[in-house]
Order: C-alpha cells, then sequence, then structure tokens
C-alpha cells in the first residue's frame, strides 16, 4: 500500500515538474525557446489526464485490495498491474462510445452534425430560423453597402453592423464567415455563409441578395473561382 502511494506520489511530482519546466520563463537578453500556445495547451491537457489515470489506478488498487482480503482466491494487485488494468478498462470503454456513435452513424446517415467538441441533430425546423437570421445580416451589409456608394464592409467589425448579426442561431453563438472588401458589381461572389459546425449543406449569402443552401465543396469552389479571377 505504501509503496503504491509514494509511486503515485513520485509520479505525479515528475508531471508537475515538467510543466514547470515547460512554462513561461523571463531570461535577461537570453535566446529563450519554448512550446507554442496551442502545443503548450495540449501538453497541459495531456499531463492532467496522465494525472487522472494514475490516481484512477491508484484508486483502483485500493478498493480491489480492500475487497479481496475475505476471499482467499483473488490475487492482490500491486500499482504496475493496477494502471494496466485502468489502461485496458479505459481503452474497452473508448471502443463501445466509438462503436455506439459508428452505429448512431449508420442507423441515422446524416442526421448528426458536429457542433463544437459535441453533435446536434440535423432538424429540419431550424431551417428557417437559419435562415432569417442570414437575412438578417443581409439587410444590415446591404444597408451599408447602400451607403457606401455599393461597398461592402471590409471586414466583420466594422461598427455599423451589430455585433449580435454575425452572431449564427446555434448554442456557440458561432460567428459567420465573411468575405471582405467586395462591392455589389460582383454578383456572383460569396458574400458570407455558416460556419463549419453547421455541417452540409450550409446557408450562403451571395452579394446578388440570394440566400442558398450549398454544399461544403459547392462553397469552397465558388471561393477558389472568386480567388482565380
Amino acid at each position: 500500500m505504501l509503496m503504491g502511494i509514494s509511486r503515485v506520489f513520485k509520479t505525479a511530482i515528475a508531471v508537475i515538474v515538467i510543466s514547470l519546466a515547460a512554462a513561461n520563463q523571463s531570461h535577461a537578453g537570453m535566446p529563450s525557446f519554448e512550446l507554442g500556445d496551442i502545443y503548450r495547451l495540449r501538453f497541459q491537457e495531456l499531463s492532467f489526464f496522465i494525472f487522472l489515470l494514475l490516481l484512477c489506478a491508484f484508486l483502483f488498487q485500493v478498493m480491489w485490495n480492500y475487497a479481496a482480503k475475505g476471499v482467499d482466491f483473488l490475487p492482490r494487485l500491486n500499482f504496475r498491474r493496477s494502471l494496466c488494468l485502468a489502461t485496458l478498462f479505459g481503452l474497452l470503454m473508448l471502443l463501445v462510445l466509438t462503436m455506439i456513435s459508428g452505429i448512431r452513424e449508420v442507423l441515422t446517415p446524416g442526421a448528426w452534425r458536429k457542433q463544437g467538441s459535441t453533435y446536434r441533430l440535423n432538424d429540419p425546423a431550424q431551417e428557417p430560423v437559419r435562415r432569417r437570421s442570414v437575412e438578417q445580416l443581409r439587410a444590415a451589409l446591404f444597408d451599408y453597402a447602400r451607403t457606401h456608394d455599393g461597398n461592402f464592409p471590409p471586414h466583420d467589425f466594422a461598427p455599423e453592423v451589430p455585433e449580435k448579426l454575425w452572431e449564427s442561431p446555434d448554442q456557440l453563438g458561432s460567428h459567420y464567415v465573411y468575405s471582405g472588401g467586395l462591392t455589389t458589381n460582383n454578383t456572383s461572389s460569396v458574400l458570407a455563409f455558416e460556419p463549419p459546425n453547421f455541417g452540409s449543406p450550409r446557408f450562403v449569402l451571395l452579394v446578388s441578395g440570394e440566400v442558398t443552401l450549398l454544399t461544403n465543396e459547392q462553397i469552397d469552389a465558388k471561393l477558389r473561382s472568386v480567388r482565380g479571377k
């Protein structure tokens, strides 16, 4: 028992030391080589889950050995075996969850779309809400162009267009994707469209004022054609 506790503490201390070593440090006039912000965050998440895995292995060892006291044929677990079992159970749970998500997609193809880190149903009843939101953004953009000689806002932070109109009707309030610097003469160009978490197809606002549903491939093709010109 004491050996298992000491191993957990030693491993936790090692993880903390490595995390602190990767933190920002001040070097007076000296070159500093550090991880990027994204890699640092990933490393912190990984170290956190490693610590949780070690903690679960220790708790599993304690509970197993306590339950096995009155049962002679059950073997006692050391920390190494407990860690192996905790990892194995974790992989099995991951396999089960992957199979559940795969079966769900097979039984209902195209019914789910990724939104953030989770999935939501593609509810047809939400399409009018999504279209109405794009139409409200269209009204604000064309009002801007009407008072600026046919020029649309150069970017999506123009104060004339309320920030609320740039938010799509999802749980996260995702920002619409906007093509700045266009004029009313670019009638075939894509002016704005829903963010990728709406899946495919997505509502697209063209410079002509038309609001239509396009697949991801069609949106990419339209964007490439404009860049090609």
